[in-house]
């Protein structure tokens, strides 16, 4: 062999040698572009190193916007003005109306991830795990168990790479949530406030007691006076008027839904049947807050929080010591990534309009 043909061999050799070490690194690289988590049901789910894009549920909402406020390639719920000026348009602009369970609406809007907050119930978890076979995407099943919220915001820190967010918002519960239940359980039986929840259009419709939608009046340490069916899903049991002035109720909250004009708060402080209430005529009808959401309810997520304090406060302010303006501005900073004036602060938690 002559010394060009020994010459070509050894380039050969050596560009056989750079392929295969190409070959070696992409290999590596792409096996470093996933990972393998375990979800909050113990699911194991691989997802992508970085997460660029995400669909998410109704329960989740406002867990991922605590993160996040443009990664979601979908809405799933139609906001009014006076809720927008609490949102970043990044958040709801341009993006199609999509809710959980629109497996070819999911396909087509390709998010690296789906995120779902549900109960982790074996359903549920059934459920996820054979939507995630039919579309080919990852699935994360979040617990969406109120007294877990630290967890969950640890884990989704995890998720996002932003354990410094995560942190900043679980401090946030330490600080005005933990004490709250301990405080509950020293309410005398005999001081409970006995409240009536009014939801629908004339306040004919409520959800009794163990109702994720009522959470919250049980965990402060009061009686929901509803004993009524419990209905799934979206709950509101339809009662009679005669009913509720059997219960009889120290207190009446209105969920009059996400709606500027507060329907249901005027019918009912306006109407000559529900007068007849000690309540109403007492003044304690008090219209739940509800921008950007519901702070009570509707939908039940990581927004009740700042409602856990405003309940306990509005029930017994002797109990439950705090700076509702002050808590509501810093709540709204750290999970809605909005600065609000005291006056917006004051708007939101006092929204009862003044009747005649």
């Amino acid at each position: 062999m002559n010394k060009i043909e020994k010459s070509a061999v050894c380039l050969l050799v050596l560009f056989v040698c750079f392929l295969s070490a190409c070959h070696n690194k992409a290999g590596k690289e792409g096996a470093g572009n996933t990972r393998i988590l375990t979800d909050m049901a113990g699911r194991k789910v691989e997802i992508p190193q970085n997460i660029r894009s995400v669909f998410i549920d109704r329960h989740s909402v406002q867990m991922f916007y605590a993160f996040d406020t443009a990664m979601t390639v979908n809405r799933v719920f139609n906001y009014n003005e006076s809720e927008k000026k609490f949102l970043k348009k990044s958040f709801y602009e341009n993006k199609p109306y999509v809710i959980e369970g629109a497996s070819e609406e999911i396909v087509r809007l390709k998010p690296d991830v789906v995120i779902y907050s549900q109960e982790l119930t074996k359903t549920n978890i059934e459920t996820v795990n054979a939507l995630q076979a039919k579309i080919n995407i990852p699935v994360i099943l979040l617990d969406m168990d109120i007294n877990k919220y630290k967890e969950t915001l640890a884990f989704m820190g995890k998720v996002l790479h932003q354990p410094e967010k995560a942190n900043e918002l679980i401090g946030f519960i330490k600080t005005y949530i933990d004490s709250i239940p301990a405080k509950a359980r020293t309410i005398p039986e005999k001081e409970k406030k006995r409240i009536y929840y009014a939801e629908g259009m004339k306040g004919l419709k409520t959800d009794p007691s163990g109702s994720v939608h009522s959470l919250l009046i049980d965990l402060v340490g009061a009686k929901n006076v509803a004993t009524v069916d419990l209905l799934p899903g979206k709950g509101m049991t339809n009662v009679s008027m005669e009913q509720i002035y059997v219960w009889n109720p120290d207190i009446v909250l209105v969920w009059s839904g996400n709606f500027d004009g507060l329907d249901s708060y005027k019918f009912i402080k306006s109407s000559p049947v529900w007068a007849q209430l000690k309540a109403v005529k007492q003044n304690l009808l008090y219209q739940v807050p509800w921008r950007p959401f519901g702070w009570i309810d509707r939908p039940p997520g990581i927004n009740r929080l700042i409602g856990y304090i405003w309940l306990s406060h509005l029930l017994y302010p002797d109990v439950y010591k705090v700076d509702m303006l002050a808590v509501t501005k810093e709540f709204f900073r750290k999970f809605y990534h909005y600065d609000m004036s005291d006056a917006e602060a004051l708007s939101i938690i006092n929204p009862q309009p003044l009747l005649n």
